[in-house]
């Protein structure tokens, strides 16, 4: 018969510490799970981890109901609005996260930040974070006359200082003057029909003459 070893009295108080010790070190600093994982045959598991994300950058002059991919016809003074919504579309919570904005050097920003950073970022569309940046046309842009330019603001989402996704906006400001058309009206139709006509007839009377001679 094998005689198993008794555990003296000074082994249980130290295991017993260690638990403690290790359940208070749990509730102090938590582990986050970033990975679904599962058991493999023969011992040992294998983690799968799981990350998506999703930026969508939009823009509007102030003062319009409507958010969109592109604005024209930005006037001196007016102020320009950005909206960036980052989305966690993966099937895990996520830290380290960062949004970065890319201002043209024609824009001056207003309001809001270029970069934002949080922490615990969970999934689903109703845990998406959305930042607003104000901005204006720098007021040298405007010393041209009879002129249009866009500009190309873009916004990254970046997880643990890797680009995971990005997304743009144009802004095109001016005041581009379009040259006058020539007139399509009937007076024009007729006097085209005329000429075309007179043409046709000049055309008809020298291969007459060529025949002759």
């Amino acid at each position: 018969m094998k005689v198993l070893p008794v555990m003296t009295n000074k082994a249980v108080k130290l295991n017993i510490l260690a638990l403690v010790a290790f359940g208070v070190l749990a509730l102090v600093f938590p582990i986050r799970v970033y990975a679904d994982c599962e058991q493999n045959y023969g011992g040992g598991e294998t983690c799968v981890f799981s990350k998506r994300f999703k930026i969508k950058k939009e823009v509007r002059i102030s003062g319009d109901s409507e958010w969109e991919d592109k604005v024209t016809g930005v006037k001196k003074n007016d102020v320009i609005e950005f909206k960036i919504t980052v989305e966690n579309t993966g099937d895990v919570t996520t830290d380290n996260m960062e949004m970065k904005d890319y201002l043209p050097d024609e824009l001056m920003k207003l309001a809001g930040n270029l970069t934002e950073e949080w922490e615990n970022f969970d999934n689903g569309e109703d845990n998406a974070k959305t930042f607003i940046i104000k901005v204006k046309v720098d007021e040298k842009e405007f010393a041209r006359e009879n002129f249009e330019k866009c500009v190309v603001n873009k916004a990254v989402v970046k997880f643990d200082d890797d680009e995971e996704a990005s997304d743009t906006a144009t802004v095109c400001y001016g005041d581009l003057e379009l040259t006058e058309l020539p007139k399509t009206g009937p007076e024009t139709a007729i006097f085209l029909t005329i000429a075309g006509i007179a043409l046709i007839g000049a055309g008809i009377v020298f291969k007459t003459k060529a025949r002759v001679k």
